[in-house]
């Protein structure tokens, strides 16, 4: 089981520490607190990108006759 920190998650997911806060306060992240610090486990990280991956609508622009 690996448990991530809020770096090791930044790192994890090419994304600035500053938007990892901001998912984490906007509760769109999966996460555990520990004490006063969050973390997070990286089964639960990768559930969730399948998750925003599937959530994603693809459109078409091709002009139908």
């Amino acid at each position: 089981m690996d448990i991530l920190t809020k770096q090791d998650l930044a790192h994890y997911l090419k994304i600035s520490i500053q938007t990892v806060t901001y998912l984490l306060y906007s509760k769109q992240l999966p996460k555990i607190k520990v004490g006063r610090e969050y973390r997070f486990l990286k089964s639960d990280i990768d559930q969730w990108i399948q998750k925003q991956r599937q959530s994603v609508k693809c459109y078409s622009f091709d002009k139908v006759s």
